[in-house]
């Protein structure tokens, strides 16, 4: 079955002072993450006691779940692998298997070496190239430049209903500017653009999903 494994390590995860810790962290978010994205073949699940395993059947899930990973406040690296997934009968991580898993810990691996710690990885007939050059691209031009504008995106990435005045107050702007104040960010961080481009990625990935299948 066609599938989109993704992977989330967490970085420098020795340091933590408490194992303990770490793993309610990473149980708090995998359940987040199911939560937000019930609709999996494999839900996210602690792997090796520091990473996340999930496993979906549409590859364009992999760009919200980005993102998700993104706006939450543990840093880690982002490995996505497209693939196929071959062992239907489970649904526990340890046992999960099929290309899309391998490469998603590729992906991780890679993400090591990239500034924004995301990667893309799957066959050779795939232009995974393309996905990360996107990401690169994006990143960080279109997700903020400045701390305000960076705050920005994450407000509206998790609350895409929110009007700007909505946001703007979550932003601690008084009432009265807070719509005046956020519609001036939105022009200065691109925000429409990246909008435009994301909605250009998502199609990417549910065409190349269409392909690999007549293929």
């Amino acid at each position: 079955m066609q599938a989109v494994a993704v992977s989330f390590d967490i970085q420098n995860s020795r340091s933590y002072s408490s194992k303990e810790q770490l793993l309610t962290d990473l149980h708090q978010l995998a359940d987040q993450l199911n939560d937000a994205f019930p609709a999996a073949l494999v839900p996210f699940q602690i792997k090796s006691g520091d990473s996340l395993l999930g496993v979906f059947n549409e590859y364009a899930v992999s760009y919200p779940l980005m993102l998700m990973l993104l706006n939450q406040p543990l840093d880690g690296y982002i490995g996505i692998g497209f693939g196929q997934y071959e062992t239907l009968s489970t649904t526990h991580a340890d046992e999960a298997n099929g290309s899309a898993v391998i490469f998603a810990f590729e992906a991780q691996d890679a993400a090591k070496q990239t500034a924004n710690r995301i990667a893309f990885a799957g066959p050779p007939y795939l232009p995974t190239a393309l996905l990360n050059g996107y990401i690169e691209m994006l990143y960080p031009a279109y997700f903020g430049k400045t701390d305000r504008q960076i705050e920005l995106h994450r407000l509206m990435d998790q609350h895409p209903e929110a009007t700007y005045e909505e946001i703007g107050l979550q932003m601690g702007f008084h009432e009265k500017d807070a719509r005046m104040n956020v519609a001036k960010l939105v022009a200065r961080s691109q925000r429409k653009q990246r909008k435009r481009l994301e909605k250009a990625f998502v199609d990417a990935l549910n065409q190349l999903q269409v392909w690999e299948a007549i293929g």
